[in-house]
């Protein structure tokens, strides 16, 4: 998924890679670092912005364990929901089977319990769960690889939420999983394409729906930019909004024109 993005921001840089170039100094793209590269590209479209009002339902995220912060459960999420923009939120709470209360439409609770799974789901209900108790197996005081099985599995846990169990690639990180250990094969929680791509229908039947984030070039083409807040959207705004120099011109031929 991060390789075909950097595919589509390159795609937008060629077509529109003369904007703004008054503006910004010159530089040698080949010295940039990829995310410098990216942030240097999108400043020619005038950033993205988020459409009004597009973002429906939420996610929501229940920590009922004391293992991990909220801001690695956050990280861990966002490694998958990044350019996705679901609407996400977290909070503390308890889980109890058999029917744990929903926040928000769907959610997914994070639970440390010895006497249960590692991963649970129940799509009818609405909710998903990740335990942590048994992922620091045979890892005891190694922090680190704890923490990368932690964000490894909440993205397994995640995508069930969201309706995907498997890929077409079957070395994926959502393969088949039997033991903690299995877990380090993975160097990190990337996924393949086919697997975001699964989460829209799916998670639209739950009335989830992701915030719609544009070029800030391209929400001007659409009428629905909001007013610009530096130079660079500036100058897309008044190039998109210009009257053209040469305006179209219908004249009417009586003879042809019957």
């Amino acid at each position: 998924m991060e390789y075909q993005m950097n595919k589509l921001i390159i795609a937008f840089a060629l077509i529109f890679g003369s904007v703004c170039m008054a503006d910004v100094p010159k530089v040698n793209l080949s010295k940039m670092t990829l995310e410098e590269r990216q942030q240097f590209i999108l400043k020619r479209l005038g950033g993205y912005v988020a459409k009004p009002n597009t973002a429906q339902g939420r996610i929501v995220v229940v920590s009922a364990q004391d293992k991990v912060s909220t801001n690695l459960l956050a990280e861990a999420i966002c490694n998958v929901n990044d350019k996705l923009h679901y609407p996400i939120a977290y909070t503390k709470g308890s889980f109890s089977l058999p029917s744990p209360k929903i926040e928000g439409e769907a959610t997914l609770y994070v639970i440390d319990d010895d006497s249960m799974p590692t991963l649970l789901s129940a799509p009818e209900n609405r909710w998903a769960m990740v335990n942590l108790a048994k992922l620091s197996s045979g890892i005891s005081g190694k922090q680190k690889l704890f923490e990368s099985r932690v964000k490894k599995e909440l993205t397994r846990g995640f995508c069930l939420l969201c309706g995907t169990q498997d890929s077409n690639y079957k070395e994926s990180l959502l393969g088949c999983k039997t033991k903690p250990e299995d877990l380090d094969k993975h160097l990190d929680c990337r996924l393949p394409i086919d697997i975001p791509k699964r989460f829209g229908p799916y998670l639209a039947e739950y009335g989830i729906e992701p915030e719609v984030v544009l070029p800030y070039r391209q929400a001007c083409m659409e009428g629905w930019a909001p007013q610009p807040t530096n130079e660079i959207q500036r100058t897309v705004w008044k190039e998109v909004h210009a009257i053209p120099d040469k305006p179209l011109t219908i004249e009417f031929d009586p003879k042809k024109d019957k």
